[in-house]
C-alpha cells in the first residue's frame, strides 16, 4: 500500500509449501517478494510496518536514517541539547520519582528502545492496511479452501475493489451541510463511536474487466482444456499441505481417543471397519 494515496500497488500471496511448511516465515517471504518487485519499477523511500522481528532484522542490513538528537545528546553529554521549553499546553507535569515518572525513565533508558527509536520518529499508521486485510475476507473467506490460482484471483479482485472505491464520497444530510453519521458499539472498548455513511459502491471497473477477459479468451487461439498442467511456480508441485503422509485408517481407529466416548467409540468403529 502506498502511504499517501492509500492505494494497493502490489499483492503477494504465499503458500506454506513455499516456505518449507514453516508458517512463521511466510510474512517475511511475502515482504521479500514485494520488495524485489517494487524496487524494479518504483523508487522505494520508506518502509512502514508493525514491529515484526524477522522483517526488522532483515531491514537492519539496510541504510536507516541517522539516530535521533535524543540518542546523540544522551551519548555525548547525558542531557538534551535544547533551551527551556515553555508549558504551552496547560497539562499537568509528571511528578518526580512518581510511579509514572519511574516507568518513563525505564522506557527511555531501555537499550532496545534506544537502538530502534529512530525508526519510530516519523509516525506512521498501518490502520488502512489492516482494513484492506479485512476487506480481503469478503472475497476469500478463511472458512473456505481455494486452489492457489483461485485465491490469487480473489485477492486481486479485492485489491481492485479497494482501489476503485477508496475515495468513495459520503452521504450528506438533506441540507447538505454535514455528513450522515451512525453509531457503533465497540465491545472491546465498551463504548460507542461514530462513523460516516458512505455512498453505495458502483463497481465501475467490472465492464472493462469483463471485456478484457472476453477479448483474451477469443483471441487466445486455443480452446478451454478440461485438464491443464500446473505452472512451474504452482505451490501444488511441492506436495500436499500436511508435511507427513497420512497413516492407515486402521491405525487411527486404534490410537484415536474421542473425548467423552471412550470404549463406545472404539466398539462402533470396529464394527464399521469389519
Amino acid at each position: 500500500m502506498e502511504l499517501d494515496s492509500k492505494e494497493i500497488v502490489y499483492v503477494a500471496t504465499i503458500d506454506k509449501r513455499q516456505t518449507n511448511w514453516n508458517s512463521n516465515i511466510m510474512e517475511k517471504e511475502g515482504f521479500i517478494q514485494t520488495v524485489d518487485k517494487l524496487t524494479k519499477d518504483l523508487k522505494v523511500v520508506e518502509f512502514c510496518m508493525d514491529a515484526h522481528v524477522q522483517i526488522g532484522a532483515l531491514l537492519s542490513t539496510l541504510d536507516w536514517s541517522s539516530a535521533s538528537c535524543l540518542q546523540q545528546s544522551q551519548r555525548e553529554t547525558g542531557s538534551c541539547q535544547h533551551d527551556h521549553l515553555e508549558d504551552t499546553q496547560g497539562k499537568q507535569w509528571i511528578e518526580r520519582d512518581s510511579k509514572s515518572h519511574k516507568a518513563l525513565v525505564d522506557i527511555v533508558h531501555n537499550k532496545c528502545w534506544q537502538k530502534d527509536v529512530h525508526k519510530y520518529l516519523s509516525f506512521r499508521s498501518t490502520a488502512h492496511l489492516e482494513s484492506f486485510q479485512n476487506h480481503i475476507l469478503m472475497y476469500a473467506s478463511k472458512r473456505q479452501a481455494f486452489t492457489p490460482q483461485v485465491y490469487d484471483s480473489r485477492v486481486v479482485l479485492a485489491a481492485l475493489d479497494y482501489n476503485f472505491h477508496r475515495e468513495r464520497p459520503t452521504y450528506r444530510t438533506a441540507e447538505g451541510q454535514c455528513d450522515v453519521l451512525r453509531k457503533k458499539y465497540n465491545k472491546n472498548a465498551r463504548r460507542y463511536s461514530l462513523y460516516t455513511v458512505k455512498c453505495e459502491k458502483s463497481y465501475g471497473y467490472l465492464p472493462e474487466l469483463q471485456a478484457r477477459i472476453l477479448k483474451g479468451r477469443v483471441t487466445s487461439g486455443v480452446g478451454m482444456l478440461r485438464w491443464r498442467t500446473l505452472h512451474p511456480d504452482d505451490p501444488r508441485r511441492l506436495g500436499v499441505v500436511p508435511p507427513i503422509p497420512p497413516p492407515p485408517t486402521s491405525e487411527l481407529v486404534r490410537t484415536q481417543v474421542s473425548r467423552g466416548l471412550g470404549s463406545a467409540f472404539h466398539a462402533a468403529t470396529n464394527l464399521e471397519a469389519d
